[in-house]
């Protein structure tokens, strides 16, 4: 992946997409806010989960330290845990207790604070047993449970959460394991495919492993191209959108009647080849069948079966 495409990939919002769906079978207990504002100081936290009053113990594995206020700070497989970036997300836990509401207002004991990463952070623990005194200490795969501070600390490597009990955090990575994971996802994702957490975090992987997905069987992307198909198709609208547009512009500035037509049929007929172009390079790209290409060409643009097949071999490179 280049890095140019690496940038364009929205970690943070696929966190917290993942992070909800993790707690799907406890969203009762919780109530989750992005980028939380401490206070009226200009400095956010990537997340704030606040656990419900009265509400039961939390069982899923990376809730279990939670209490109240539970500040989380998420790290994208291209960035990495820090010594330093575990001092800020420290002060982001005491700048909540000290700037929300009124005076003690929010007990430091109910406090936990998660740091998230997907790789193992050896310097930050090293750092953390020889210099604070901590202990780290697995709990679950991929759950490290740091002692020591009146807060409770874990951190999170997701590259080392078990599959079976962490699926979409596991897999939120740029090396995704292969097919057995991907299928894993697909059956997941299929029953949830309406819902834009799914939808968000399911984007983000494709985008981020499309390497893989291309190597998996055909049939399996296949599989994937039907469960995606409104978000190519939201995909393929705002191509035609766009060259619409581009065809108007071009009417309008012919300044005759005449010319805005010649103009948009112009806009209507680029408008249709990229449309055909993007559906047949997302196809190759998620290594789908030319089958599939063709067959969805003939239901998107009305082609007939000799049409179509003339344009996957023509645009497939």
């Amino acid at each position: 992946m280049t890095e140019e495409k690496r940038k364009t990939l929205r970690w943070h919002p696929a966190f917290y997409a993942g992070i909800q769906i993790e707690f799907r079978g406890e969203a009762d207990c919780l109530e989750f806010i992005q980028e939380h504002t401490l206070g009226t100081e200009p400095v956010r936290t990537d997340m704030l989960i606040i656990k419900k009053s009265g509400s039961r113990p939390l069982q899923k594995n990376i809730g279990r330290i939670f209490r109240t206020y539970n500040v989380i700070e998420y790290k994208s497989p291209d960035d990495s845990l820090s010594i330093d970036a575990f001092y800020k997300a420290y002060g982001y836990a005491n700048f909540y207790k000290s700037l929300t509401g009124g005076p003690d207002q929010v007990k430091i004991t109910e406090v936990t604070l998660t740091l998230v990463c997907s790789h193992y952070p050896r310097k930050l623990i090293r750092h953390l047993r020889e210099i604070r005194g901590y202990q780290a200490s697995p709990t679950f795969p991929g759950i490290y449970k740091v002692t020591g501070d009146i807060i409770p600390i874990q951190i999170l490597v997701t590259g080392k959460l078990a599959e079976e009990e962490n699926l979409w955090l596991k897999n939120l990575t740029t090396h995704i394991a292969g097919a057995d994971s991907i299928s894993h996802l697909l059956a997941d994702y299929g029953p949830h495919k309406a819902n834009p957490l799914y939808r968000t975090i399911m984007d983000t992987i494709v985008r981020a492993n499309q390497k893989v997905f291309k190597e998996v069987q055909p049939e399996m992307c296949d599989a994937l191209m039907e469960l995606m198909r409104d978000e190519l198709k939201d995909e393929f609208d705002k191509i035609r959108a766009d060259a619409h547009t581009a065809g108007e512009t071009l009417g309008m500035q012919e300044g005759l009647a005449a010319g805005r037509r010649e103009g948009l049929r112009e806009g209507q007929v680029q408008e249709r080849k990229e449309g055909i172009k993007a559906l047949i390079a997302t196809c190759r790209d998620l290594n789908a069948s030319k089958e599939s290409a063709v067959s969805q060409l003939m239901v998107r643009y009305s082609l007939n079966q000799e049409s179509a097949m003339e344009c996957v071999e023509k645009y497939w490179k």
